[in-house]
Order: structure tokens, then sequence, then C-alpha cells
């Protein structure tokens, strides 16, 4: 780890690590987010009209439960991205694609050596759920197919993580979205010709190969073969990677013990059909993650890259700061539309307003935007090799989660189960933004109260007065239209109050907006005049 009074001549980094490069990902990105959505849109509820909410709440279950494999994962798409990163710098231009190797054959080993327990166990707990015999019968196929491409997309992931740490994170996005559309003509083909959970295994199928094939493709024709042999991976790194790995491993279990049981608890101590609408929810809540950490994917390789250029704690910490700024704000004003807008959103997209999944929306909203700024915090502690606190707030989050959602789940049922969540999150990440702070020689007075308070402030007044216009307006739950026009009236409403709380709180200097526009592609920054600057910042 770098130490501010190190005596080491710094490293130049490349461009691929500066704010333009940054700032052009983050908006390619931003835009495939918003492709994808839009194909969700439409397979959604095209799925949920020919499934049923019991066979959604079974492709839900299945891929939460075979997802509970992730906390086998080494995290070798971390460190293809990190020593990836470093290697760019230092002159190791093969490092990723080592670890690609090793990471590949360490995945297909754990889908080898688990498959006779999932074989197992599989009949079992299908069982046990008491669906009827089709469904059952269904259920166990769709598992195990989700089970060989839960490992399939590892390798993907591993694959792809060569092009992040390159800096050109905006491939992977037009890949994933050229994929999405296969997935979405597969999946519609296939459910309009009576095919139902195993329409989305072979759309699934299909889009992976896909992805894989061209991945493959482009790294070769970029940066050489994606793949090369692990002997070449210094004994140092090698020690590294070991101890990573069992942090990782380590982590994986708590996270997952932590955040990804909810489902396996609705199921057996609530009802399948609450397993639907937790799956609702959390289809519609899962926005806030991806358009909140839409700057994020930058941020691991390029700290990554500072701290492999000899940069000191202060340029890491100005780093750090204005990412998470902007990766919380972007993740609370999310947040904010899904709970003011919650209904509306379900009516004009799945044509049912689902009232009662409602308070489990917003309870999974707050936990989402709850656990925001543990992403740049997470990447910035990996990137400087002290993955182990990352840990210790698992194992944190896991202890309150399982004595809150033991206590609460009875009483309250699936909201119980959310609210064991939601608070798990705030404990896990209070605790590892304190330690972070002292990691790199400050405090959390500040590298974070100076503008968490703000953003829970704008976050607040933005929100409450659409949502409470939403519940006088109960016109616009009659149709689909009727929900489109409520949702664009409120929705603009939120953008003005939210402007005004920006101001207000003066959240962003004009410093800090100097910068931002002058990482922005040309076209993009003409959008940001220096009126439109002083309006925003107040000064």
């Amino acid at each position: 780890m770098n130490d501010s009074g190190a005596n080491v001549a710094p490293r130049r980094r490349g461009h691929e690590y500066r704010a333009g490069r940054a700032a052009t990902n983050s908006l390619v990105t931003a835009a495939g987010i918003v492709a994808v959505l839009l194909i969700a849109l439409i397979t959604t509820p095209l799925s949920f009209s020919h499934l049923g909410l019991v066979e959604f709440g079974v492709w839900s279950f299945v891929t939460v439960t075979v997802g509970y494999i992730s906390f086998l994962d080494p995290g070798f798409g971390g460190m293809v991205v990190r020593y990836g990163a470093q290697g760019r710098v230092l002159g190791d231009h093969r490092i990723g694609a080592r670890i690609s190797t090793v990471g590949t054959l360490a995945w297909v080993a754990i889908g080898l050596t688990l498959s006779p327990v999932v074989v197992a166990i599989v009949h079992p707990l299908i069982h046990h759920l008491d669906y009827n015999p089709g469904v059952q019968r269904a259920a166990e196929a769709f598992f195990y197919w989700t089970y060989a491409l839960v490992f399939f997309g590892s390798i993907l992931a591993t694959l792809s993580s060569q092009l992040i740490a390159a800096g050109e994170q905006w491939i992977i996005t037009i890949i994933d979205v050229t994929t999405r559309i296969i997935y979405a003509i597969t999946l519609i083909w296939l459910l309009n010709s009576g095919f139902r959970l195993s329409a989305i295994i072979w759309a699934t199928s299909a889009q992976y190969l896909v992805s894989y094939i061209a991945t493959f493709t482009v790294i070769w024709a970029r940066h050489g073969l994606p793949y090369a042999s692990p002997r070449g991976i210094s004994p140092e790194i090698r020690k590294e990677i070991t101890k990573f790995s069992g942090w990782f491993q380590l982590n994986s279990i708590f996270e997952t013990l932590t955040y990804e049981t909810d489902p396996i608890v609705i199921s057996a101590l609530v009802s399948p059909a609450a397993t639907g609408l937790w799956s609702i929810a959390q289809r519609m809540a899962r926005q806030i993650t991806y358009f909140g950490y839409i700057p994020n994917g930058n941020l691991l390789p390029t700290i990554s890259a500072a701290v492999a250029a000899n940069e000191d704690l202060s340029d890491l910490r100005r780093i750090y700061v204005r990412a998470n700024r902007i990766i919380v704000l972007i993740g609370t004003m999310m947040a904010g539309i899904v709970m003011a807008c919650g209904p509306l959103l379900l009516k004009a997209w799945m044509n049912h307003p689902f009232l009662q999944a409602s308070t489990a929306s917003i309870l999974i909203a707050l936990a989402m935007v709850a656990g925001t700024p543990r992403q740049a915090t997470g990447a910035a502690i990996f990137a400087m090799g002290k993955v182990g606190l990352g840990t210790r707030a698992q194992a944190l989050a896991f202890v309150v989660n399982v004595v809150m959602t033991l206590s609460l789940v009875g009483p309250f049922g699936l909201n119980g189960v959310l609210i064991g969540t939601l608070t798990a999150k705030v404990c896990a990440t209070t605790y590892l933004l304190i330690r972070f702070s002292k990691l790199v020689e400050s405090s959390a007075r500040v590298l974070i109260l100076p503008w968490i308070g703000k953003v829970a402030i704008i976050g607040f007044v933005s929100t409450v007065i659409p949502r409470l216009l939403m519940d006088r307006w109960n016109w616009t739950l009659e149709t689909r239209w009727h929900a489109l026009a409520g949702l664009a009236t409120l929705t603009l409403l939120f953008g003005a109050i939210a402007l005004v709380a920006i101001r207000a709180t003066k959240y962003f200097t004009r410093e800090d907006l100097l910068w931002l526009r002058g990482a922005m592609p040309g076209p993009i920054r003409k959008a940001f005049p220096d009126r439109a600057i002083a309006l925003l910042s107040g000064s």
C-alpha cells in the first residue's frame, strides 16, 4: 500500500485511468442500462403473463438459490482488474490473461466438484416447497440448467474483467446490450411457442454463448490471446492471490448468507406467493444499483493504477470522495423515485400496481441505497490490498441480519425479513466507512459526514411530496396510460425538487462541477455552460 511519506518516484498512469475515459465509460454504461431497462420492460411482463405468480416465484427462488454458489467466488474478476490495471502501469500486460486462466480452471473445478451435491439435494428441496407435480418437474430441470449457467456466467465475467482492467468497459456494455437483445428475441419467440421456464434457460444460454464468443474475440484482437500460462505469475503475486481468494470466499459466504437468503426464508416461512411479490419489488428496485453503480466500474482499475503509480494517499482520498459522492447521489435519486412512485411504476410496467408489495418496495429501496457507499469503499479497499476489512463488515451484517430476521419474520412476515436486511446493510456500511477512513489516514468526519447528511436531505425532500400526491391520485392506477401520465408528472416534480435541494444544500461546489464538466466528452460538455454550473452550485 502507498505511504504518503514514502520516497518512491511516482510513475505515470495512462489515459485509460483518467477522468475523461472514466466519464466515457460511465456514459456508455448509462446508455446501456437504459437499453437493458427497456428490454426488461418488455420481457418481464410477458414472462409474468406466461408463467404466473407461482412459476415466476420459482424463477426467482431457483436463481437466488443457485446463486449461493457465489459464496465460493475467490474474486478472480476483481483480481484480473486489479493486477491487470497495475500490470499496464508496470509493463506486465499479460498478467490479466494469466489470472483469467487460473480463474476459469477454478470455476470448472468447483462446478464439477459440487455437481453430486446438487443432484442429491435438488429433488428434496423442490419437493419441500409443495409445488404441484408439473411445476416440481419443471423447477428441478430449471435448477440443473441454472446451475450450469451460473458457472458459465462466472467464467464469462472473469474474461470480461480484462476489458475493465484496460479501461474499456464501454466495449462490455455494447456486447451486453447486443446479447440481451438476442435474449429478448429468443425468449419472446419461445414463450409464444408454448415454452415456459425452459424458455428462460434457452434464451439465457444463447445470450451467454454469444457474449463469450464476442468478448473472447474482442480481447484477442485488441490485447492478444485472452488466456496465458499461469506459470508467468510471479511468486509475490501468486502469494497475494492466494491470500485475497481466501478473504474473498469468506466475504462471499457472509454476503450470501446475509443478503441472498431472503427468497429462501420468505418461501419457507411466509409463502411461495410472497416470494413472487418479493421478486417483483426486487426487480423494480434493482434499477437503483444498476444506475447508482455506473461510475463504480471505473473505480477499481483507477485506484489500482494509482497505487501502482505510487500516488500518495491524498490523491486516493480525492478519487474516492468524488466517486462516492456521485455514486450515492445517483443511487439516492433512483431510490427516491422507486419509493415515491412504486405502484405507478408497477402499473405502467406490469399493468398491476401490486399495492401489497408497496411497503416491500420501499424497504428494498432503502436497503439498496444504504449499501451504495460500500461499493466505492470496497473497490478502494481491494485496490489497496486490504480486503479483510470488507469481510469483517460482512460478518457484522450477517449477525445483525440473523437476529433481526428471526425476530421479525413471525410478526411481520415479508416486511420483517426486509427490515432485517435493511438493518444489516446500515450496520455494515457504517462500520466499513469508519474503518476505511482510518486506513487512508483521515476520518469519517472529513471523508463522509460533509456530504452524506446532505444527500439524505436531498433524497427525503424529493421523495415525500411526490409520494403524498401519488397516494391521493387514485385515477393514476386505473389504466397504464393514466399511470404513465402520473409517473411523468411526479418524476418531473421529483427532479425539480431534487435540483433545488442540491443547490440549497450546496452538495456540489463550483470546483466539483468544473472538474465534472472537464471530464465529459466534448458534445456533452457543451450542455453544462458556466451559467448552469453557477445555478446548480449557488456560486
